[in-house]
């Protein structure tokens, strides 16, 4: 655990979603958390919500809340959300990591799934940093951590376009907080994440293999990793970084 004298994010509140489990949301809000930062856990899974709160304010002796709420469910997440921050204060810092990934041809999705993908990794960002930038605009100091991915280069590779198509639109959703976001003092960054270890890569293990070759580190990311660079783009280190994709991909396109 890092010095109280000097932990980076003493007095900030931080909300991740997709908080709950043992992946990218999980490791960082443990790792803001290490830094001062008071966290609203966000998970629709209740159970896994409250076990990462309750670890972090043991381990950190920071405030943790879970907040427990479908992110396309607008109403309960207001409801959700309101009651998080009354207990541990506004947002100033937001991650927005929680993501869904059905794959398939796009010659097969229904529309429903389709539809879906787009409001959980896309509509919901939107809606989520709506509903926090106010108050970092009266408070002049928010950042901003949209958790994305190569596949928004990539057209979802041949097997999960839906999923490519939100993460290229989370991109320019990126870009334009930041471009308004920048007189208030507010930061809009992305991670464009490569293959990360998780439950969903390890289920479709036999098709990612061939992607796994052709990242110059030969590996998976971890989560820890990832949440490495998560603290630096919300911490006083990068105040001079908006609006940018970057690439946490073990260099996927080197040599393509």
């Amino acid at each position: 655990m890092a010095s109280e004298k000097h932990r980076e994010l003493e007095g900030r509140v931080a909300l991740v979603t997709g908080a709950g489990g043992a992946g990218c949301g999980s490791a960082i809000s443990r790792r803001l958390a290490s830094e001062g930062a008071r966290i609203i856990a966000l998970d629709n899974h209740e159970r896994r919500a409250r076990e990462v709160a309750s670890s972090i304010e043991a381990e950190f002796g920071v405030k943790s809340v879970a907040c427990v709420a479908d992110i396309t469910d607008r109403p309960a997440l207001d409801k959700a959300l309101a009651a998080a921050t009354d207990v541990i204060g506004p947002v100033d810092i937001l991650i927005n990591n929680a993501a869904i990934n059905i794959q398939g041809s796009i010659f097969d999705f229904s529309p429903d799934d389709f539809d879906r993908v787009l409001a959980t990794d896309l509509s919901a960002c939107w809606y989520l940093i709506r509903q926090t930038i106010g108050g970092m605009r009266e408070r002049r100091w928010g950042s901003i951590v949209n958790i994305s991915s190569i596949a928004g280069y990539l057209g979802g590779a041949g097997r999960e376009a839906p999923y490519g198509i939100a993460k290229a639109g989370l991109h320019d959703l990126t870009r334009g907080v930041a471009l308004e976001g920048g007189a208030h003092n507010i930061r809009c960054n992305a991670l464009a994440l490569g293959l990360v270890q998780s439950r969903f890569v390890q289920k479709y293990i036999d098709q990612f293999k061939s992607q796994i070759d052709r990242v110059a580190l030969r590996r998976l990311a971890t989560p820890q990793e990832v949440a490495e660079v998560v603290l630096f783009l919300v911490s006083e280190r990068s105040s001079y970084i908006t609006g940018e994709i970057i690439n946490v991909s073990g260099g996927y396109f080197l040599g393509q």
